[in-house]
């Protein structure tokens, strides 16, 4: 091998080091937006909506938190246009939107820091609900990393970025004082001024994927055609021919191509599962209210949780490549139903917090885990490179609308039944769902180990 040969692959190498650190500051901006609004409902409500004496047992808190989801609901209607949006990384490239969606997760937190009711504070977190099923950064690392490592360099970033979510506990700790409950808003300060500097810092050093700029450069060549068959898993041809690319294009894709659509059957089940996640920071609260656990254990909880919610989906990225997509599905939830059940339990009885967030972390570090396999990994596997972008943006709607739904359901069983029973009732929805997700998933084909470049 020549001198500029090793210096070229040097080069080559010193660079995906840095992408991969890039990549990983982008997960954990991600992850602590994706978080931030969730664990600081109960506080942001409490203030927003003036609760009498601060207390989610309030028949108040009840209202407002029906009110809150009411309005949260019709933001997801501007999820329709996520998957058009999405679509035009699959035309214009990975890297704008890579930029733009960190950009404005940054912008969104630093919407509901300043907002001075709760109509703004949804707006806010419309700009991160949008931007964040996009999930641009797992695009980047599947399609960059090796085959052989795809799923445990994903979840590896994941892992960091999940761990830092017990940032939002140290903020917490930090800033918010529960005799000023105004003082919520601080906790969001540092990670919105973090999403704005991160995306800033990738516009001069990423550089677009190489398999989008292969892609590219042969359709340019006239190599790629404007038509291929899209083939099943059994190697046999399906008669239709599919254009490539397109949110409606992809939306027949998923639900015609039987690979894809058993895909999404198995996902929309398992989405019903997440509701309890925009909850549980509820859950935590009424059973400190109940005097079951203390302010000071649930502040903890919120530090232990990300740790383990980090290991488990370490621990998920290398068993997906060791053991098939599938399979490792199955493991996940099985794990994730004993780390419910530890959570919920815990806190019904005023176990310790480091039960109860060991329990929580392992229910969400499989959770979503099992979550990304179906909406993004396997997908993905399944997808040739021109749809790619446009099916991710399809799933993520779809995937979207279970959670919305899903959320609709745990409100209704909180005004119901009561917030003091709502982690009982979780245990109830999910453990089933599980089950069924899992069932549903035994008619679907092995994607690991598929060439992203065949398609």
């Amino acid at each position: 091998m020549s001198s500029q040969s090793n210096k070229n692959a040097k080069k080559s190498v010193g660079y995906l080091v840095v992408l991969f650190i890039i990549l990983t500051a982008i997960y954990i901006v991600d992850e602590i937006s994706s978080n931030i609004t969730t664990t600081m409902q109960p506080e942001v409500i409490l203030d927003l909506f003036k609760i009498p004496g601060g207390s989610v047992l309030s028949e108040e808190y009840e209202d407002a938190v029906g009110l809150f989801t009411a309005f949260s609901m019709v933001s997801y209607v501007f999820m329709l246009i996520a998957p058009f949006y999405k679509a035009l990384a699959d035309k214009f490239g990975r890297k704008p939107f890579l930029i733009l969606n960190t950009l404005l997760m940054g912008v969104g937190m630093a919407i509901c820091m300043i907002a001075p009711n709760y109509i703004i504070y949804i707006i806010g977190v419309l700009v991160i609900t949008f931007v964040k099923s996009n999930d641009m950064q797992v695009m980047y690392i599947i399609e960059t990393a090796p085959d052989n490592h795809r799923a445990k360099l994903c979840n590896l970033t994941k892992a960091i970025g999940l761990v830092s979510v017990a940032l939002i506990g140290v903020f917490r700790q930090m800033f918010y004082n529960k005799d000023d409950l105004s003082s919520w808003r601080m906790v969001f300060l540092i990670p919105a001024i973090l999403g704005i500097v991160v995306a800033l810092i990738c516009i001069p050093i990423v550089k677009e994927t190489p398999v989008f700029l292969k892609k590219k450069a042969d359709k340019e060549a006239g190599l790629v055609e404007t038509e291929v068959p899209v083939k099943d898993f059994k190697n046999e041809a399906v008669n239709t021919n599919k254009p490539r690319g397109g949110v409606f294009n992809a939306f027949k894709y998923i639900f015609k191509d039987p690979q894809v659509r058993k895909i999404m059957i198995a996902a929309m089940a398992f989405a019903l599962v997440t509701g309890i996640t925009s909850y549980y920071t509820t859950v935590l609260k009424a059973s400190s209210d109940g005097g079951l656990i203390t302010e000071e254990m649930i502040s903890i909880v919120l530090v232990i949780f990300p740790f383990v919610n980090g290991l488990f989906t370490l621990i998920c990225g290398f068993l997906s490549d060791a053991l098939g997509r599938k399979k490792a599905c199955y493991v996940f939830s099985g794990v994730a139903m004993i780390g419910l059940i530890l959570f919920v339990l815990g806190t019904q009885f005023g176990w310790s917090y480091i039960i109860i967030g060991i329990g929580w972390g392992m229910f969400i570090g499989t959770l979503w885990s099992i979550t990304d396999t179906l909406v993004l990994v396997m997908p993905s596997e399944a997808t040739p490179t021109d749809m790619r972008a446009s099916v991710l943006g399809v799933m993520s709607l779809l995937l979207s609308v279970g959670m919305a739904l899903s959320i609709i359901i745990f409100t209704v069983a909180m005004n119901v039944f009561g917030t003091d029973t709502l982690g009982i009732v979780s245990l109830i929805i999910c453990i089933p769902l599980t089950i069924v997700s899992c069932i549903l998933l035994t008619r679907v084909k092995e994607t690991k180990g598929n060439d992203l470049n065949a398609g």
